[in-house]
């Protein structure tokens, strides 16, 4: 797995944590507000994290980390959506 790919997958799964939290843990409750917090909110700590590493000796900050970041942060926002729509929708519900 290569370095970018690795934080895709990590600000991926934070971006999905921050949905929940801003949707106060209802599928209902995704919207775009919420998506684009939870988006905004996962790049700036991948932001805050390059600034930081950048005053670790033998680490150096990459703005391509960043990209990578708010690129899984967007994809993880996109699945919370999918699911809060399929939800809404009632595509798996199986009472019908």
């Amino acid at each position: 797995m290569s370095d970018k790919s690795g934080h895709s997958i990590g600000y991926a799964l934070l971006a999905v944590v921050l949905l929940r939290a801003f949707a106060l843990g209802r599928l209902s409750g995704v919207t775009w507000t919420a998506g684009l917090a939870a988006i905004a909110l996962a790049t700036m700590y991948g932001m805050s994290d390059e600034f930081h590493q950048s005053f670790v000796p033998g680490r150096s900050p990459d703005r391509f980390d960043v990209v990578a970041d708010c690129v899984g942060a967007t994809i993880g926002v996109a699945l919370g959506w999918l699911a809060g729509a399929v939800h809404r929708w009632g595509i798996l519900d199986s009472s019908s």
